[in-house]
C-alpha cells in the first residue's frame, strides 16, 4: 500500500485525469463474412433464495447441475474499436490485465451461457497462471505468436485448461461484417461447451475468496464513492458507486470515447456495473514470447484494494501456486471474504496510481450520458 497514492479528487480533476487517457491505437484488417447465428442464449438464474452457492459468484443456484460443466474463459478485446462489447455483463468474473499499450479482458462464464460473446482476441503468456486457478476451464481465443501457442498447448497437455481456440476456423467462431476487423470475431458459450466441453464434468474452482449470501462488509471498510485506476500507457479507468444499480459503474476514456461518452456499455446499452471490484497490484515481467509483451506474475504475494457497497478495504493477497486461489487478509491479518456477486478484477502493475474519488467526482461521472 505504501506505493499507492490515495487522494480525494474533485470532478474537475477527474475530467483532467480521464482526458489523459486518449491515444490508444489498434490495427485493422479486411472484414470477413459472418457465419450463421448460434443457438439461443441459455441463462441460469442467480437470484434464487435456495440451493448451493455457485463457486464463481457465491450466489445460490436454482439448478445445481450448472456447476457440473467447466468454466469458459473468453479473451475479449478492450480497444476503442471493440466497444460496445457483447456478453460482457453476463460474465461471472472479469479480469483486466495489461497487454501491449492497452488492457485486455478475460471473461469467465459459468452461471450464464450467452449465445454471443466478443470481440474475441488473442491469448497472452499471463493467461496460463491466472486461469489455471479456475480448475480446468475452456479457453476461447484467437491468434497468438508461436511461443504463446506452445504455452497454451503445454498447459492443455498438463490438464490446466482446455484449448478452445478458433484454430482452423471452426463454426463456433464467426465474424460480424458490421464491425471492423480484427475487432469483429465472436463466439458462443453453448457452442463452445458442446464441442470442447462435451462430457467434461470438471466443476469451476473459485479463483477468489467469495462468501455466501449474508457475508458482511468488515468494520475496517471506509466509504469510497469512486476510484480511478491508471494502468499506464494512457489507460485510465474510473468506477463510481451507483447505489441504484448496486454496482460500480465503469468509465473509460479512449481514442474514440471522450469523457462525455466514456461509460462502458454493452451492446444492449447496459452499463458495466459489477457489485464487486477488486484491485490487485501485480508485478509484471517481460514475456518470453515477445519483449514488447508484459507478463503478469499472479503467483506470489502483494497488496490490493477491495471495493464493495460504496466502501473500500485495504487487503494483502497471496497465491502460492497457479492452481491455487487467491487468499485475502486485512491489515490485522484477518481473512477477508468477498460478498457474493459478479466481480471485476483489475491487475495494474505495482506502483500504478490508484486514486479515490470524492462524492462530487463520483456524482459527476454518474451524471454523464449512459
Amino acid at each position: 500500500m505504501s506505493r499507492t497514492r490515495l487522494t480525494v479528487l474533485s470532478l474537475g480533476l477527474v475530467v483532467a485525469l480521464l482526458g489523459a487517457a486518449c491515444g490508444t491505437k489498434a490495427s485493422s484488417t479486411p472484414v470477413a463474412k459472418r457465419a450463421p447465428a448460434p443457438p439461443a442464449t441459455t441463462a441460469v438464474p442467480t437470484t434464487a433464495t435456495a440451493g448451493p452457492p455457485y463457486p464463481l459468484t457465491g450466489l445460490p443456484m436454482a439448478d445445481p447441475s450448472v456447476a457440473a460443466h467447466p468454466a469458459v474463459v473468453v479473451k475479449m478485446d478492450n480497444s476503442p474499436w471493440a466497444r460496445p462489447q457483447v456478453g460482457i455483463n453476463q460474465a461471472d468474473l472479469v479480469i483486466e490485465l495489461l497487454v501491449e499499450g492497452i488492457t485486455r479482458f478475460a471473461l469467465v462464464f459459468g452461471s450464464n451461457t450467452p449465445s454471443t460473446v466478443g470481440p474475441v482476441r488473442s491469448a497472452r503468456s499471463s493467461d496460463i497462471d491466472i486461469l489455471a486457478g479456475l480448475g480446468k476451464p475452456l479457453l476461447a481465443w484467437s491468434g497468438a505468436n508461436p511461443t504463446v501457442m506452445k504455452q497454451v498447448a503445454t498447459a492443455a497437455a498438463q490438464g490446466l485448461l482446455v484449448d478452445a481456440s478458433r484454430g482452423a476456423n471452426p463454426p463456433e467462431y464467426w465474424r460480424d461484417n458490421k464491425r471492423q476487423a480484427p475487432h469483429n470475431l465472436f463466439t458462443s458459450i453453448p457452442m463452445l461447451l458442446s464441442r470442447f466441453g462435451a462430457g467434461d464434468t470438471s466443476p469451476p474452482q473459485a479463483l477468489l475468496p467469495i462468501g455466501p449470501v449474508g457475508t458482511a462488509t468488515p468494520a475496517s471498510a471506509t466509504p469510497a464513492p469512486g476510484v480511478t485506476i491508471n494502468f499506464g500507457s494512457g489507460v485510465v479507468v474510473s468506477y463510481a458507486w451507483d447505489a441504484a444499480a448496486k454496482g460500480w459503474a465503469r468509465f473509460q476514456v479512449d481514442q474514440l470515447h471522450d469523457l462525455a461518452h466514456s461509460a462502458t456499455l454493452d451492446a444492449a446499452g447496459q452499463q458495466v456495473s459489477p457489485p464487486n471490484l477488486v484491485v490487485l497490484f501485480t508485478p509484471y515481467g517481460v514475456s518470453v514470447a515477445d519483449p514488447k509483451s508484459p507478463q503478469a506474475k499472479s503467483v506470489g504475494t502483494g497488496t490490493g484494494l477491495v471495493f464493495v457497497d460504496g466502501h473500500q478495504v485495504a487487503i494483502n493477497w497471496s497465491r502460492p501456486a497457479n492452481t491455487s486461489p487467491y487468499t485475502f487478509t486485512t491489515a490485522d491479518g484477518s481473512p477477508y471474504i468477498l460478498p457474493p456477486g459478479r466481480t471485476w478484477v483489475a491487475l495494474p502493475q505495482v506502483g500504478s496510481p490508484v486514486t479515490l474519488l470524492g462524492g462530487a467526482g463520483a456524482a459527476g461521472l454518474l451524471a454523464l450520458p449512459r
